[in-house]
């Protein structure tokens, strides 16, 4: 028995003996900075000083909450600044895209080169696969002969199987490689 006992104190961690409850203290909401120059933050309660690790925590918590206020407001800033821009530059990223690349030929990877070649007809999608005679297939008879052979893919797809011809001069570039296949 006293083995027993001996052995659950060696394996596991003491039990946390709990806090004594703090006094209630009205709390009063942070000062609102409203960027005049003679704005003065409301006075701290003086009541909370019965205890003597109070007075250490007391500060770290207001530091803490007005930190997280800080970054709230900066976030809302950040928000507010983001969508202005993106309402007064207004434009398509398709219209200004000249190359994509799609780097693998599987079922998903040919639907998104199809998907994307769709969408615009001199946008020039390229694939990039490791299969010759799927390569081949697709460059003569623009069908993926391998995964989905009874679909007819756009004419603006082109396959390689060089990456360097695949990736030169691309605008954006697609991963669609099985992560079994990335390293070989």
């Amino acid at each position: 028995m006293a083995a027993a006992a001996a052995a659950t104190t060696t394996f596991l961690p003491p039990l946390p003996t709990p806090r004594p409850r703090l006094a209630a203290t009205v709390r009063r909401p942070p000062p609102i900075f409203t960027g005049a120059a003679n704005a003065v933050p409301l006075p701290e309660d003086e009541d909370s000083s019965d205890d003597d690790d109070g007075d250490a925590a007391a500060p770290r918590r207001s530091a803490r909450k007005d930190r997280r206020r800080a970054v709230r407001i900066a976030w809302e800033k950040l928000v507010r600044w983001s969508r202005s821009w993106r309402r007064r530059n207004r434009s398509d990223v398709l219209e200004t895209t000249r190359k994509v690349v799609v780097l693998g030929g599987g079922s998903f990877g040919t639907a998104m080169a199809a998907h994307v070649a769709a969408k615009k007809a001199d946008l020039e999608v390229s694939m990039l696969l490791r299969d010759d005679l799927v390569c081949r297939s697709i460059n003569n008879s623009h069908i993926n002969c391998k995964y989905l052979p009874e679909h007819r893919l756009p004419e603006n797809i082109v396959a390689t199987t060089s990456a360097a011809d695949a990736l030169a001069g691309a605008d954006f570039c697609f991963h669609a490689v099985p992560i079994q296949f990335i390293l070989s």
